[in-house]
């Protein structure tokens, strides 16, 4: 998989919506990186490499499961935010 050097905005709702500090405590210790590490990827405050993509490949993969347990998928939940922050604008 291919990133560029920061996460987006929109994916990083996304993961954190989707997944519990429990489980992104699981995956920062599976690939030994601390789950500082991984937040601050996620958040986009620090850039994604070679050490820490796949712990950002593994929560993105745990974050989908759980968006298709609750019967959406990533894209459903770009779109609510998107419908949202739409909203947001032409109320102000």
């Amino acid at each position: 998989m291919q990133f560029q050097p920061y996460i987006g905005k929109q994916l990083t709702r996304a993961i954190k919506a989707n997944t519990t500090r429990a489980e992104r405590q699981v995956v920062a210790e599976k690939h030994i990186i601390s789950v500082h590490t991984l937040n601050t990827v996620i958040s986009g405050e620090r850039k994604i490499t070679n050490f820490n993509e796949p712990a950002l490949t593994d929560i993105i993969k745990v974050a989908i499961r759980n968006a298709n347990y609750n019967g959406k998928t990533l894209a459903d939940y770009y779109q609510q935010k998107e419908a949202a922050e739409a909203t947001s604008l032409n109320n102000h």
